[in-house]
């Protein structure tokens, strides 16, 4: 989630906190350039007349399956770099926007993550968009979360637009994958975009304001004893439009799964998740794994019935 950025800030501690003040890093949480306590999906809108300018850039083949490296163009005309999976037989497919997490030293910490789930669930008549976030992208340009965040959303509305697009591509059954930082993007997706079937959330969302400022996380126990957290709690309150706990009672109609280890107590405490879930509105089903942060084989398994039932797929 955004806190994943965090865990790259350096020593000592007092800095770690101190960072979200910050504004021009790549680990700056807080923008104080918004109107304080701004909560609505205006953060979220795009011109939805500009051109999408989707370019293949390549494909290759793989069981059956075209993967396809395309560009499109996303938030402030920026190029999106994506992966689009698309089934070899005809017919008019499922189709799920994927949004991988952004943990440090992770190889699949990009578009990379969920490609085997995505050539896995092809087979059974699902094309998927697989993009970088702005992060992991060759011109990534460091700037203060609350921007990122609104930069994400808007690049997977416009992904949905790519695939709604397509002749081959039911609009009535497209679903949404995010792990960690882009479970917490998810959840301001299903707020503001009501196209989609069915959300699925891995390792996450959890409200923003509740991690920082009162939550039992090790890690933010120690940071809160070193910095102002005074100035702290207002810059979050000035940047709630860009914190998943805003949203929660905007979500559905579309069902959602949430997915939550039950050891990742680090990045997403127990307490933070279960309260999100009893906070969010929308039909919902919440699984604990006795996993840390990367969830597990169950959770997988979980999140392809989910998929497979939401989105009427075969066997």
């Amino acid at each position: 989630m955004f806190n994943e950025n965090l865990r790259r800030l350096p020593s000592p501690s007092k800095r770690f906190l101190a960072a979200f003040l910050l504004l021009g890093t790549g680990f700056a949480f807080l923008d104080t350039a918004q109107a304080p306590n701004q909560v609505d999906s205006a953060h979220f809108a795009y011109d939805t007349s500009l051109a999408l300018n989707e370019k293949q850039i390549s494909e290759r083949q793989r069981d059956g399956v075209a993967i396809q490296e395309i560009t499109y163009t996303g938030s402030n005309g920026d190029t999106v770099p994506a992966y689009l999976v698309v089934p070899k037989q005809g017919g008019k497919f499922a189709a799920i926007v994927w949004g991988h997490w952004l943990m440090p030293d992770a190889a699949n910490s990009n578009r990379e993550e969920f490609l085997e789930e995505a050539i896995a669930l092809a087979s059974s008549g699902v094309v998927s968009l697989l993009i970088d976030a702005p992060q992991k992208r060759p011109d990534f340009k460091s700037a203060a979360n609350p921007t990122l965040v609104a930069q994400e959303v808007v690049d997977f509305r416009r992904g949905l637009d790519v695939l709604l697009m397509r002749s081959d591509v039911d609009k009535t059954r497209v679903a949404y994958v995010g792990h960690s930082w882009n479970a917490g993007t998810g959840a301001i997706l299903d707020a503001v975009d009501k196209r989609f079937a069915a959300f699925v959330f891995m390792g996450g969302p959890q409200s923003t304001m509740e991690y920082v400022v009162s939550s039992d996380s090790p890690r933010m126990v120690s940071q809160r004893k070193q910095v102002d957290m005074a100035k702290v709690e207002q810059n979050l309150k000035t940047n709630a439009w860009a914190d998943p706990g805003s949203y929660a009672d905007k979500l559905g109609p579309a069902p959602a799964l949430f997915q939550y280890g039950l050891h990742d107590e680090d990045w997403v405490p127990l307490a933070d998740a279960k309260d999100y879930v009893s906070k969010s509105t929308g039909p919902k089903t919440v699984e604990f794994y006795d996993s840390e942060h990367v969830l597990n084989e169950k959770a997988r398994v979980d999140r392809d019935e989910f998929l497979r039932k939401r989105l009427n797929l075969g066997k």
